[in-house]
């Protein structure tokens, strides 16, 4: 049986002029008879908003592979455009 694993954005914390967003992933490995049987929360990076610029810094020794910011890329513009008060319009 292997875990379940999604990649999340927790809520902004203000620092001065900045916002820092965790990345976490988020584990749960379930029983077919129980339901869940265990689960737990690792932290990978932080999102850094600030005037101007944003970055991610990775909280673990490795770099962030491409196939992972390539996942968070759509969160990760939703996170920054509503930090910014940027509001996007969809078109039909």
């Amino acid at each position: 049986m292997l875990p379940e694993a999604e990649i999340r954005i927790g809520k902004g914390m203000k620092a001065w002029d900045k916002t820092i967003y965790p990345i976490i992933e988020v584990s749960v490995l379930r029983a077919a008879s129980c339901g869940v049987q265990a689960s737990w929360i690792a932290p990978l990076a932080v999102l850094v908003i600030e005037p101007g610029e944003q970055y991610v810094l990775s909280l673990t020794e490795e770099k962030l592979s491409a196939e992972m910011m390539e996942r968070l890329a759509p969160a990760l513009q939703e996170v920054i455009d509503k930090a910014r008060g940027i509001h996007r319009i969809k078109l039909l």
